[in-house]
């Protein structure tokens, strides 16, 4: 059975300050690049779909890739045009399948600026794989988890600032206010699960679960969410951030600096 992995990297990069972050380079080389090494490792793999946002995007990374690899592996690359939210370009790659290889697949989606992964995670998945379940990548919560819900329909939970005070770290801060016109559920952590990627599906039960959630208007942000089947949790205790703000970015290099400062060690 074939086996695609997703790679997405076609979000606005919004709290990212709007450069894109899935190009920005750590130790010299795209944040994407890290995922798609992990993947290429595990020499599981048909093709590689990668959803970009746009034209420059697409032909940047093309140019480090045509530097660093040989045109047999650029060979397996397919190219994706995404959507504007994360479910469409998902939708969008999984479409080009539809049309254009066989379907007999499973299929692996990952969030690009997740650089962590490792070819470990994917292969320890890859032997759980069934047309039966998906599979999800996760870690247990560490921390106590709160939902803040209305108890009516014109009762409202606010965003505000930090009411005009001159500190500039707490100024950067939403304060969310949970009123008396809240209801406030404290669900127990140790059923709490934080999901990552990558998620694994296989293709024709994932591409149905999709397309009738794009029908309905729905556009979730996690893939096990829209998946009518069972799910197996593939618990991660190692570290796989997700590069959403430039603070990561400066963590994620620090990592980086660490492991390099221990191997020469």
């Amino acid at each position: 059975m074939q086996r695609y992995a997703i790679i997405l990297m076609a979000g606005r990069s919004r709290r990212f300050g709007g450069e894109d972050k899935c190009l920005a380079t750590v130790d010299s080389k795209p944040i994407v690049s890290y995922s798609f090494e992990a993947f290429r490792k595990t020499k599981i793999f048909d093709r590689y779909f990668f959803v970009y946002r746009d034209a420059t995007q697409r032909e940047r990374l093309e140019t480090f890739f045509k530097n660093h690899y040989l045109a047999e592996t650029l060979s397996h690359i397919v190219w994706v045009s995404g959507g504007q939210e994360r479910a469409l370009s998902v939708y969008a790659a999984l479409e080009a399948i539809h049309e254009q290889f066989s379907t007999e697949a499973f299929i692996f989606i990952h969030d690009g600026a997740r650089p962590l992964v490792t070819a470990e995670h994917i292969l320890g998945m890859n032997a759980l794989l069934s047309p039966k379940w998906g599979i999800v990548l996760g870690h247990r919560s560490t921390d106590t988890m709160v939902t803040i819900v209305p108890k009516s329909d014109n009762a409202t939970v606010k965003n505000s600032d930090s009411r005009g005070t001159k500190d500039p770290v707490q100024n950067m801060l939403p304060i969310v206010e949970a009123t008396e016109m809240t209801q406030r559920h404290y669900p127990i952590r140790e059923m709490l699960w934080s999901l990552e990627t990558p998620q694994t599906f296989y293709f024709p039960a994932i591409f149905e679960d999709y397309k009738a959630a794009i029908h309905l208007g729905r556009h979730p942000t996690d893939d096990s969410s829209v998946f009518s089947g069972t799910i197996k949790f593939f618990e991660n205790n190692n570290l796989n951030l997700k590069i959403t703000t430039a603070q990561d970015l400066e963590f994620l290099r620090a990592v980086f600096n660490i492991s390099d400062s221990i191997q020469i060690q």
